[in-house]
């Protein structure tokens, strides 16, 4: 009989756990949202699609993390864990800071926190879903295990492209939106087609919260 953890992670099932972590971010933040502020918002990070990249991100190397991990204690794998998950959230910010000047959260108020990008508090979460992940990893590989033939993965490598497109085209749309806010004029017909399809009052609909750091010195 085969043991289930030395099963291969495969293309398709880290893309299914992607998208799954994606969506599952933007649903947990609105529900957060409901409930504290009384009204819904979508924390999306993509023009295409309800899809959180960086909860994608994180839901995917909890998952591998966990598999890698399986025969460390308890204790080390969660601390390995939401240390890799917060390092993840900590290069996203800096990445928004430094290349774009913008921010999409600020910790700044929050307890023990670095420079508003990561914060005790958050960590902890990751904690969380660290723990989450390391319990459940098995029953989660099984569930991926059936991800599996060539109509699959024929289906998960399409989906790749279109998500691969997305976020280029995501990127694309934040770097003008910045270009424009910082008074770069539009250089190429690439850049006006962006200013026409992603102008500043539809990015600042979609991606709630972002907010460019000149605005809040």
């Amino acid at each position: 009989m085969k043991n289930p953890y030395k099963r291969e992670i495969t293309y398709d099932q880290l893309f299914c756990l992607f998208i799954a972590g994606s969506m599952a971010g933007v649903m947990i933040e609105g529900i957060f949202c409901l409930l504290t502020k009384g009204h819904w918002e979508s924390h999306v990070v993509s023009v295409l699609g309800p899809f959180n990249i960086l909860y994608g991100m994180g839901a995917v190397l909890l998952y591998a993390g966990a598999v890698v991990l399986r025969k460390r204690h308890m204790a080390v794998k969660i601390l390995a864990l939401m240390s890799a998950a917060t390092l993840l959230e900590l290069l996203g910010g800096l990445l928004l800071k430094h290349a774009f000047g913008m921010r999409a959260w600020n910790y700044e108020h929050s307890f023990w926190n670095y420079k508003g990008i990561i914060c005790f508090g958050f960590s902890v979460m990751w904690g969380v879903g660290a723990f989450l992940f390391c319990r459940m990893h098995s029953r989660i590989s099984v569930l991926l295990s059936r991800l599996k033939g060539k109509r699959c993965h024929t289906v998960c490598v399409l989906a790749g492209l279109v998500l691969i497109f997305d976020l280029c085209l995501t990127g694309a749309s934040i770097g003008r939106w910045s270009e424009r806010h910082y008074g770069i004029e539009a250089k190429s017909q690439f850049d006006r087609y962006m200013d026409d399809t992603a102008p500043n009052e539809w990015m600042r609909s979609r991606f709630v919260e972002w907010e460019f750091l000149d605005e809040t010195d």
